[in-house]
């Protein structure tokens, strides 16, 4: 639904917030993008990339954001979803 009538835009907001990220840490960076039907995915190098790429989307569009950490805290999969 909402996510693939606006891939253009979500991909565009993720790489700004890359950039500015990597400006304060440039390790920070977007490795890879993508399509898994009706998905996008993103690989960061960080964690914390991730996160704000989520937040980010939650306040440019709202919708819900799961996140979930592996046991010692290295590894993120954030879920981001918005219905129509």
């Amino acid at each position: 639904g909402f996510a693939v009538r606006h891939r253009d835009e979500i991909l565009a907001l993720a790489r700004n917030t890359e950039s500015r990220e990597r400006s304060e840490h440039p390790l920070q960076r977007i490795m890879d993008v993508e399509e898994a039907g009706d998905a996008e995915v993103i690989r960061t190098t960080g964690i914390h990339l991730l996160r704000r790429i989520g937040h980010a989307l939650v306040d440019a569009y709202k919708g819900e954001l799961e996140t979930h950490y592996d046991e010692a805290g290295h590894f993120l999969r954030a879920t981001w979803r918005r219905e129509a």
